[in-house]
């Protein structure tokens, strides 16, 4: 199978386990209490039943949330297509703050202004960062984290860097793809199909930095 198809066939099953994981976790939970409320209504439990009826407009608000997220995350950034790249990253982490992932900085490192990115570079490199933060907001417990993008002569480099509880990326590379993983699989297919490198640097309890590498041609 190729690069291509591989990173494809990765993200269906990524998307696969996040409806599993969470949207039918939750729709369980709505049928479960669903019934309790419904034999608390038999019951004439009306002051139970109301506070149950509160709880399951909450879950069911949370189901409509982590969809509309999902549908969010599958669709192109919302900024022009024209606008320039660092406005891309800026929209894409006030979404992560949005979701409630940790105080995030943006740092920029340049001696020249960032050129125009061919299209699959801008959608390539943010579909990474949407990873990075989406990862870090559900699995490092993280207190800061640090957004950069460097600019040499003839590369352009983007790192996500986090104080949390890291991890052992030999250990989640080596899962099947729906049983975790495939979130770096995908990043480290992207990078490379751009001509580009990708490397994690992680370990229990050492953060993690993720950073991702690719060519761009000097003006």
């Amino acid at each position: 199978m190729s690069n291509e198809l591989q990173m494809v066939e990765n993200e269906r099953r990524y998307v696969a386990r996040e409806l599993h994981d969470g949207v039918a976790q939750t729709a369980q939970q709505l049928i479960l209490q669903a019934g309790l409320c419904r034999k608390l209504l038999e019951r004439r439990r009306l002051e139970t039943l109301a506070e149950e009826l509160a709880n399951l407009e909450v879950r069911a608000q949370h189901a409509s949330n982590q969809i509309r997220e999902l549908i969010a995350d599958m669709r192109p950034p919302r900024v022009e297509p024209d606008a320039p790249f660092v406005e891309w990253i800026r929209a894409e982490i006030d979404t992560h703050l949005a979701r409630g992932g940790p105080p995030t900085e943006f740092e920029l490192q340049t001696h020249r202004p960032v050129p125009n990115l061919p299209t699959d570079t801008r959608l390539a490199l943010i579909r990474i960062l949407q990873e990075a933060l989406l990862n870090a907001r559900k699995h490092a417990n993280a207190r800061r984290m640090t957004v950069t993008l460097v600019l040499d002569d003839d590369t352009l480099r983007l790192t996500v860097t986090d104080d949390g509880q890291g991890f052992s990326p030999g250990e989640l590379l080596a899962r099947p793809p729906d049983r975790g993983g495939s979130g770096l699989q995908a990043m480290r297919a992207r990078a490379r199909a751009l001509g580009g490198e990708f490397r994690v640097q992680t370990g229990p309890d050492q953060g993690t930095r993720v950073e991702a590498s690719v060519p761009i041609k000097p003006r």
